[in-house]
């Protein structure tokens, strides 16, 4: 969900394979020329307001339904009416998502993950691998998720067939020490599946791992610039890196290439003493993929993509 905080550094350019490599120094690396944001456009409060408030609920893309948990999983529909409700008690939440395609809600439980059909109110158990922070591709034909990190640190990534059940996990992923964090190891919760789910991606801090699903490859794409936080859109077409240093990395997945990087507000000083950085602030991309939110803790920001050009907020009911 949304977190902020302050502090950090580091930079560097690298390219990857499966284990990150140091910067080459003889001109080979891409050469990526920071500039001044351009000029904000205007746009309506209400443009943006299902989006910020899926990143704190579990709303399907068209905001006509709502999953809570309490003690079992209860779906609401917009106007706050019970639509339906499936499942047993949980010790923890793992991740649920509404499929792009409105006909399905799905939530991870730490043995199975259900399905619930939003036609015919019914759920099914896929049984899987226990997985967190699960995603629908953007056909609605694949899930993906980790293995969660309560019972496997170093967390497989796995991809489900939500017609069949089926399902795939990747081989172990190496330990991957964050740059700008010495001990501490690589984390994602930002994960995304495409291409008919033969290709993953996972985005978090300092960069991101691709998997290819048939040929069980991993490869880690560090940007090397320090990034503490990341997000993937679901079209696993673009990672986002917020650096600690008030930029943002946006990153091309299939070209595994830094395609831009604009420069952030300064954050106002705490308390009046030092300017804060964006250390913990989270990216995150809206649905359609023409937006970008970072939950700054003072009202947040919204960039469009993938000019950088943040957009000016109009008070509610103004255009």
């Amino acid at each position: 969900m949304r977190l902020v905080a302050g502090v950090a550094m580091v930079a560097c350019l690298a390219a990857c394979q499966s284990t990150p490599q140091q910067t080459a120094s003889d001109g080979s690396d891409p050469i990526v020329t920071t500039q001044a944001s351009p000029t904000s456009i205007t746009l309506p409060a209400e443009t943006f307001d299902l989006s910020w408030r899926q990143l704190d609920h579990y709303l399907s893309q068209d905001g006509r339904f709502e999953a809570k948990h309490v003690n079992e999983w209860v779906v609401v529909t917009r106007d706050g009416e019970e639509f339906g409700r499936f499942g047993t008690a949980a010790e923890r939440i793992l991740g649920a998502d509404f499929s792009p395609d409105g006909h399905y809600l799905a939530v991870a439980h730490p043995d199975t993950v259900i399905l619930y059909d939003l036609r015919t109110k019914q759920p099914k158990a896929l049984f899987s691998p226990s997985v967190e922070s699960i995603r629908f591709s953007t056909d609605s034909a694949y899930l993906v998720g980790r293995e969660d990190y309560q019972k496997v640190r170093n967390g497989r990534l796995v991809v489900i067939d939500v017609a069949t059940g089926k399902w795939i996990t990747s081989p172990v992923p190496p330990q991957i020490e964050v740059s700008n964090d010495p001990g501490k190891y690589w984390y994602s919760g930002s994960l995304a599946v495409f291409d008919h789910g033969k290709q993953v991606v996972a985005a978090g801090s300092d960069g991101f791992l691709h998997w290819a699903v048939d040929s069980q490859k991993l490869s880690w794409v560090p940007c090397g610039c320090g990034a503490d936080t990341g997000a993937v859109n679901r079209a696993g077409s673009l990672v986002a890196l917020v650096i600690p240093d008030n930029k943002l990395s946006l990153w091309d997945v299939a070209g595994r290439r830094e395609q831009r990087v604009w420069t952030l507000p300064d954050l106002p000083p705490l308390n009046g003493d030092y300017p804060l950085r964006y250390f913990g602030v989270e990216p995150h991309f809206t649905e359609d993929g023409k937006w970008l939110l970072l939950d700054d803790g003072e009202g947040g920001q919204v960039w469009s993509i993938p000019d950088g050009v943040r957009v000016r907020i109009l008070p509610r009911g103004k255009n």
